[in-house]
């Protein structure tokens, strides 16, 4: 039996010039995880990030407590355009883009399933090329026998579990909305049919010293 174990990057830094690198709090987090995987014997036979610079950070964090076989970089896991969905979606509709989490959590769904309906404007990446891409992705890096470590980011774990489950726009979309910084979500491998056995963990996180560091921004 394979697994994949799929890691969202640890926390960016929203509202910065720069959102792409992690906050501090992000470089901590990855580096909490890296601890959680070493302390409890977790070994990897291989490692993939997307080629973001807050991927990179959060696979490097968890290198400096976990050490890492080889590792590589590849584009299919980098994250869907989401500021350019948005706007299409404002342009299509008039409707104010969301100024905080509650809606947030409605804006969020309805761009995600009219962007898989096709009804937006091409100035990002299809659901369709971006669908592909990702799930092509992991086919290429899951093997029966080995243990693969991916550094994602939330919309690639959200479509792949979409793929995996079955689910719906609006159902991958919720999903999406609750998927924490630094998580871990495993995927099993056998008889090459994908199954997933983890979802949204962050053991590294637990407890009430740490309980300020479950973040989703």
């Amino acid at each position: 039996m394979g697994e994949v174990i799929l890691v969202r990057h640890g926390q960016a830094s929203f509202g910065a010039a720069n959102y792409d690198k992690l906050s501090d709090l992000g470089h901590q987090q990855a580096e909490w995880l890296g601890h959680y995987f070493a302390e409890h014997a977790i070994a990897f036979d291989h490692a993939v990030c997307g080629s973001l610079q807050r991927h990179q950070e959060t696979l490097a964090g968890i290198n400096r407590s976990h050490h890492l076989p080889a590792t590589e970089t590849d584009a299919r896991f980098n994250e869907l355009d989401y500021d350019a969905l948005q706007s299409q979606y404002i342009r299509a509709t008039g409707v104010d883009a969301p100024v905080d989490r509650r809606a947030f959590t409605e804006h969020f769904p309805e761009i995600f399933e009219r962007w898989e309906a096709g009804e937006l404007g091409k100035d990002a990446e299809s659901f369709t090329d971006f669908r592909s891409r990702v799930e092509i992705g992991l086919d290429a890096v899951a093997e029966p026998g080995r243990s693969i470590l991916i550094v994602t980011s939330g919309g690639v774990i959200g479509v792949l579990l979409r793929r995996i489950l079955g689910l719906s726009a609006r159902a991958t979309a919720d999903l999406m909305l609750n998927i924490h910084n630094a998580s871990v979500h495993r995927l099993t491998l056998e008889y090459d049919v994908l199954r997933l056995s983890l979802f949204n963990a962050s053991p590294h996180l637990e407890g009430e010293a740490r309980a300020h560091a479950r973040t989703f921004i």
